[in-house]
């Protein structure tokens, strides 16, 4: 069977339909050829004859999405440059970065959040992630994320990669290219790869825009969303911006495309000129936010014994699982429960301000997202958390538990408690951070409890009667639904 040119009204008109309905994708007529010409190598691969075959192999052999994604990606346009529509670069140059530094002098969070909507082959993240480095120098204290999202799977693979044809950066100057990317050699040198200090800035993920609910929880300074809404029909648009305005920080900024007007935003934004927006003060998020996990009040019984002083009652208990960190200066007692893994404790005696971290492995394998899951991501958001609530980290003191022979890698090869006592302890002494208590290896897990405002932590060994994984899994669990009011008879205080 071979592929027989032409589309019929009835197959384009089903087509730009389906795009509609899974993208928001609104083709006009004149897409009609382009629709044509870009499913014509699906339609030859998969050994169909008509477009009416390919919709019925859409509708009953494609059971797991996956030709619709091949689809969406032939039908979406990815047109993008490094620095395109460059006003808005110097904007967050001249305006944004300045607002965030004076936001964290007055003691907000030293953090930069920025979500790239539509990111495309990764240009536009990757130029923010540059626009980001030349105006702070070094990131030393800041906690940076750059979340880039895109439908378009394949495009998003080549974003993660990060290597382009040597002349998409000519407009550059040279100090620039030598300074945020590698150039090929062999039969690689016309072409160059952005260097791993942007790539580790950049956190790139598969996003339907409409997808219900959107699947973006958290808050950011800035979100681009450049040359995207020109595809959706106004209801589209009213239905997508009202959820970014619920996504941006207060005073937060919305960027569009230069040819992007949309006079009905100004109910939530006001117009600042050249397609930048910025999020009026009297809007309310109507959405939820992630953010981290507010503790449980707990108020103590008047019956029950305690020879806390006053001064050091707790008015809140936060429990940590694996690959959450957490830190305040509040009257707030940490618990987690340990086998392999390990909790490092912070601690700034003079701020007092500490936290604590939970983390399962020492690294991650090459291409696994950056997460707290991991020794290297843990420890960095933990300092990043201390010093954002006026902790000084040349002050921190540390304290360190877990790393039991719980969970190994098999015969003759180390445990992963091993390996994670190694990473953390040298971590420590490269970061010059003073190891002042510790509690690690053997043969049982533990329960801990740190107290943020006083540094105090307090330990005690768990029996590991059951199989390894079991055990693992199950402390975690335990360590959501109990509190654990430690005795003197059971615990150990460091």
């Amino acid at each position: 069977m071979s592929y027989r040119d032409g589309l019929t009204d009835p197959e384009f008109n089903a087509i730009r339909q389906l795009i509609f309905d899974e993208a928001g994708i609104s083709l006009s007529d004149a897409k009609r050829s382009l629709v044509q010409s870009r499913l014509a190598k699906r339609l030859r691969e998969l050994e169909l004859e008509t477009h009416s075959d390919y919709l019925d192999y859409l509708r009953c052999d494609d059971r797991d999405g996956s030709e619709l994604q091949r689809m969406i990606n032939c039908l979406t346009t990815n047109k993008t440059d490094f620095f395109r529509e460059p006003h808005h670069f110097d904007y967050l140059r001249d305006v944004v970065f300045p607002s965030i530094r004076e936001r964290a002098k007055k003691g907000g969070p030293r953090e930069i959040k920025i979500w790239s909507s539509a990111c495309s082959m990764g240009d536009e993240p990757y130029t923010i992630a540059i626009t980001i480095l030349k105006h702070f120098g070094s990131l030393h204290g800041w906690n940076v994320r750059i979340l880039a999202t895109d439908i378009n799977t394949e495009v998003l693979d080549a974003a993660r990669h990060g290597v382009y044809a040597a002349d998409k950066i000519e407009m550059l100057s040279d100090e620039d290219k030598r300074q945020f990317f590698l150039r090929g050699t062999g039969d690689q040198r016309d072409r160059v790869r952005v260097r791993d200090e942007l790539r580790r800035l950049v956190d790139f993920r598969q996003l339907n825009l409409l997808a219900e609910p959107l699947q973006v929880r958290e808050r950011f300074d800035v979100i681009f969303c450049r040359n995207v809404i020109i595809y959706f029909d106004e209801t589209t648009q009213r239905k997508l911006l009202p959820q970014f305005a619920d996504r941006l920080n207060p005073d937060g900024w919305l960027m569009l495309g230069h040819s992007e007007n949309v006079p009905w935003l100004s109910n939530q934004f006001e117009a600042l000129g050249g397609t930048i927006h910025q999020l009026k003060s009297s809007h309310t998020a109507a959405s939820p936010v992630s953010r981290l996990p507010t503790p449980t009040v707990k108020t103590p019984s008047k019956h029950r014994r305690t020879t806390t002083p006053a001064s050091d009652r707790l008015s809140q208990r936060h429990s940590l699982i694996a690959g959450e960190t957490y830190a305040s200066k509040e009257l707030i007692e940490i618990s987690t429960v340990l086998g392999s893994c390990i909790a490092t404790c912070l601690y700034d005696p003079v701020a007092k301000v500490g936290g604590m971290n939970h983390f399962m492995l020492p690294t991650q394998d090459e291409g696994t997202q950056a997460s707290a899951r991991y020794g290297v991501h843990a420890m960095e958001l933990l300092i990043n958390q201390i010093m954002q609530l006026g902790g000084d980290r040349r002050r921190f003191e540390a304290k360190i538990f877990g790393g039991a022979t719980v969970l190994s890698l098999g015969p003759g090869a180390p445990s992963i408690g091993q390996m994670n006592i190694e990473f953390v302890q040298q971590f420590l002494d490269v970061e010059r951070i003073p190891l002042v208590a510790k509690k690690i290896g053997g043969e049982n897990a533990l329960r801990v409890h740190f107290q943020c405002h006083t540094g105090k932590a307090f330990v005690k060994e768990v029996s590991t009667e059951r199989t390894i994984l079991t055990t693992e899994r199950q402390l975690a669990l335990e360590s959501l639904v109990k509190q654990i009011v430690p005795s003197e008879e059971q615990v150990i205080l460091f």
